[in-house]
């Protein structure tokens, strides 16, 4: 009952406004106008006139369409923003991917153990010597990042043997990596080949630690006061 009568108010309204509109004189000067206009002419005012109608119904939907996919862009680059500053706070509380540097003589020691492992007599075992310029190789690593190279030779051996060797030495785990090698056919052989092997070893150095607080609250490496001594217990200057 309430819908019928609402439609009924509607109805009412809509024959006062038409009526209103049709004894105005703007209306009727239109009409006529309109009415001595050809045919043609009468059809595409009409067609002209609906098509601005459905533009203005359309630029509703149109606008809101506007503003939610702005809204979605938005949305995504706030999101993709939050995800890598969550990407960046996961990372920073992670362990480093690289363990303490090793010296000069400790990687010597590393490779000499591998190629022990090889079983190689003492006769394919050449020079080591320090891979010069590994510091400068700014390329490999950031200025931060320790870098200590060997040079290793390596005689008399098979293509299978380097295979192994190369092979080992790139899966010494993070840290020390073969980043390249010489191969040379052996003077007088034809199966056997000279191999001189580049090793890197690529660390992070450890974070100075302050020490921990003294019981006046400073850190307790902090140096003794260099003031005047106290007193002797017991006496008084005269």
């Amino acid at each position: 009952m309430a819908f019928e009568g609402l439609q009924e108010n509607l109805k009412e309204r809509w024959a006062e406004l038409s009526a209103k509109v049709q004894e105005s004189s703007a209306f009727n000067t239109l009409r006529e106008r309109f009415e001595s206009q050809t045919p043609p002419v009468q059809k595409a005012i009409v067609i002209g006139g609906a098509a601005l109608a459905a533009l203005f119904l359309l630029s509703f939907p149109l606008g809101y369409l506007s503003t939610a996919s702005d809204n979605m862009m938005q949305f995504e680059e706030n999101r993709q923003m939050i995800q890598g500053l969550l990407r960046a706070s996961r990372i920073s509380k992670e362990a480093s991917p690289l363990p303490p540097p090793l010296d000069p003589g400790m990687l010597r020691s590393q490779v000499e153990r591998v190629l022990r492992e090889k079983q190689l007599v003492p006769e394919q075992m050449g020079e080591m010597a320090p891979l010069p310029g590994t510091p400068a190789n700014a390329a490999l690593a950031p200025a931060s990042v320790v870098q200590n190279g060997l040079a290793a030779q390596i005689k008399q051996l098979t293509l299978n043997q380097i295979v192994d060797i190369a092979n080992s030495f790139q899966n010494q785990g993070p840290g020390t990596k073969l980043i390249g090698f010489d191969i040379v056919q052996t003077a007088g052989q034809t199966h056997y080949y000279d191999l001189i092997l580049r090793v890197v070893n690529f660390g992070l150095p450890a974070v100075a630690d302050s020490g921990p607080p003294g019981p006046g609250g400073g850190t307790g490496n902090r140096p003794p006061s260099r003031g005047a001594p106290p007193p002797a217990d017991g006496g008084d200057e005269e």
